[in-house]
């Protein structure tokens, strides 16, 4: 390295020395060391960061692979006996029913209706005097209408929060999740669909008429109550045959004829019977052999159709599948049970002959019991359980946990854990 000096002329006066500064010059060799250490601390930060998102990337993959390789083990376990948890001796009748809700159950009959938590603990009860009482649940709350009467009460998990008169006969009720109630009402030459607020206020009203839209088979109610679908039993010449409507009651059906946004009259000679919202803008229509998907955010269109060869016993509906049951054609078992998840792509099929009273879903899992026998099978079609009990079954409420569940026999209310 050379240094230059660089000031006043060395001629002139010496006090101006302290004006005199030194440039160092760096010679060329030595500014491409230095550039090459930098390239050098470049090229170790880019690849400890590289190590680091590819340990990053394998740790979160193991993580992963562990989760599945977990809820897969969790998926398969399989029981074999049972655990009484928690038993209360039943003071009802055999006519008496029970349906699962909120973190327990609901008991009731003609008499009132009586809400109880998990650990068995009345919560509130309700008389009334009732014909035929229908139960229908839509997260916290509940409904129950007298069919052929003309009663509806509506509740919360706190108590009573509404009671409806509709004058006419009850055929049919449903309710939304903020407590509106649709009630298909009978009359001589007439029927109508009338939406209710908790405080018994009509909130809207559709007229149908048997020789014009025909007989409503089923109606279904999506959870928000802005819309509603209804399958119609109507004569075409010498042939029955179903149409499938659609209600909007936001701002987009202001316009509409009706409250009517579409249907659907495809079928033929198809009864559809059952007709249910399984989230807000997805409806399932099953018949006596198709199973159709529709999607209704604001205007309904058909998503997917499946045509079903065996003829169908049973449908259950979850809150992400479908359920049929089906006889076998087959030799064999007498029965096969078919899931679907809401894309109608099939999710498993499980085939079986033991008869049973009751089948419902528990998550991932299906629970199917009869007068002695528990039996729950998981989604890939495998058997769980199969488990025989000491008192006769009248029904198997789900709790949301897998094994854990409320089961009423002939003398109590068990809290059983499968084991």
């Amino acid at each position: 390295m050379a240094d230059i000096i660089s000031g006043n002329s060395r001629f002139g006066d010496g006090n101006n020395s302290k004006n005199k500064k030194v440039i160092h010059l760096v010679p060329e060799e030595q500014k491409q060391e230095e550039n090459l250490d930098e390239n050098e601390i470049k090229h170790k930060v880019i690849n400890r960061r590289k190590r680091i998102i590819i340990i990053s990337v394998i740790i979160v993959a193991a993580i992963i692979a562990a989760v599945f390789a977990i809820s897969a083990f969790i998926d398969g376990i399989t029981y074999k006996d049972y655990s009484v948890m928690k038993s209360v001796n039943r003071d009802d009748t055999d006519t008496t029913m029970y349906m699962g809700y909120a973190d327990g159950y609901v008991r009731y009959s003609n008499d009132g209706i009586a809400y109880y938590n998990k650990k068995g603990t009345a919560i509130w009860n309700q008389t009334y005097t009732m014909q035929k009482p229908q139960v229908k649940i839509c997260g916290s709350i509940i409904a129950v209408g007298d069919i052929n009467g003309s009663k509806i009460y509506i509740f919360d998990k706190n108590g009573n929060i509404g009671t409806v008169d509709t004058s006419l006969a009850i055929s049919q009720i449903e309710v939304a999740k903020q407590g509106v109630v649709a009630a298909v009402l009978e009359d001589n030459d007439a029927n109508y669909i009338n939406l209710y607020k908790t405080d018994g206020t009509k909130i809207y009203t559709v007229k149908t008429s048997l020789a014009g839209d025909g007989y409503p088979l089923d109606i279904s109610i999506s959870p928000d109550a802005a819309k509603l679908v209804a399958s119609y039993l109507y004569v075409s010449g010498e042939t029955m045959k179903t149409n499938v409507v659609f209600y909007n009651f936001s701002e987009v059906g202001q316009n509409e004829t009706e409250r009517v946004v579409g249907g659907f009259n495809h079928y033929d000679s198809t009864i559809v019977a059952d007709v249910n919202f399984i989230d807000e803008n997805t409806v399932a229509a099953v018949g006596e052999d198709v199973v159709s998907i529709y999607s209704i955010k604001e205007y309904p269109k058909l998503v997917k159709e499946i045509n079903i060869d065996n003829e169908i016993d049973r449908v259950l509906f979850g809150d992400k599948y479908i359920g049929l049951v089906l006889k076998n054609s087959e030799s064999g078992d007498i029965y096969k049970l078919y899931v679907y998840n809401s894309d109608l792509n099939r999710v498993c099929e499980y085939p079986f002959s033991t008869q049973y009273d009751k089948m419902s879903f528990d998550g991932n899992s299906v629970v199917m019991s009869n007068s002695s026998v528990i039996s729950l099978i998981n989604l890939k079609g495998k058997k769980l359980a199969d488990i025989t009990m000491t008192l006769p079954i009248q029904n198997v409420i789900v709790l949301g946990h897998r094994g854990n569940y409320i089961c009423v026999n002939s003398k109590y209310v068990q809290n059983i854990r499968l084991k």
